[in-house]
């Protein structure tokens, strides 16, 4: 017997915990096609209420539409819109991670006199070449952060464009719905940058630890005037 459910809130459910379909389908032991196929169009069976209204800590009533006039109102409601999220949770934390260890990087390749020289050669195309030399290098690290920054945000939309999330997901829901407002969208992107900050921790870490033990390694097979030159950079700082 197939029980139909409010579709909007349990997204809104799934989204407040910033779990994406698959994690909800690993916690809640159903299958990811399972939980699409719900929230598409509200309709489950029993035991998928159940597992559905443990994982939230709900009742069944509480995620059924039990009255006419709720009927009503999904048959002749659009189709729903994903609330915004550029990217996935998942996606974020390897944005986050990617673009932390690449900046990292170049900055590091910059401040120590080592290529890419690339970027220098774009800096010194927009800007003259006749600053002071921090302000030059000040400018090539602003460069790499946007570059940086670009790359990993570019790897976050691919992996959620596989996974069929994030951005992605809300552009595909807002195209079926035909409904567009311009303050629901800014306010769903502020919450997106709310919640994006709320997580730092976790990509921080994973960075902190790679660049520990890479840092140790890059220390112990380092020649003595290399030591020397990177005792020479801490010294400025």
């Amino acid at each position: 017997m197939k029980m139909l459910l409010d579709k909007q809130k349990l997204i809104t459910e799934r989204q407040q915990r910033a779990w994406s379909q698959t994690q909800l389908a690993d916690v809640s032991g159903l299958s990811l096609r399972t939980i699409q196929r719900i929230e598409k169009n509200g309709k489950a069976s029993l035991e998928s209420v159940k597992a559905l209204a443990s994982v939230y800590s709900l009742n069944i009533t509480d995620l059924r539409i039990v009255n006419a006039q709720g009927l009503n109102q999904v048959a002749n409601a659009h189709p729903v819109v994903e609330n915004f999220s550029f990217l996935s949770h998942s996606a974020k934390v390897l944005t986050t991670t990617v673009f932390i260890l690449t900046t990292l990087v170049i900055l590091f390749m910059l401040w120590t006199n080592i290529p890419p020289a690339w970027l220098n050669e774009l800096r010194d195309a927009v800007f003259s070449d006749q600053l002071s030399t921090i302000t030059l290098k000040v400018i090539s690290s602003c460069l790499a952060i946007i570059f940086t920054l670009t790359i990993a945000i570019s790897i976050g939309l691919v992996f959620d464009v596989i996974r069929n999330e994030g951005f992605y997901q809300y552009i595909k829901g807002f195209i079926k719905s035909g409904a567009f407002s311009v303050p629901s969208a800014f306010s769903k992107m502020q919450q997106a940058m709310v919640s994006y900050a709320n997580f730092l921790a976790k990509p921080l870490l994973i960075s902190g630890i790679i660049i520990l033990i890479s840092g140790a390694g890059v220390y112990l097979t380092m020649e003595d005037y290399q030591k020397n030159n990177m005792v020479r950079l801490l010294e400025k700082f």
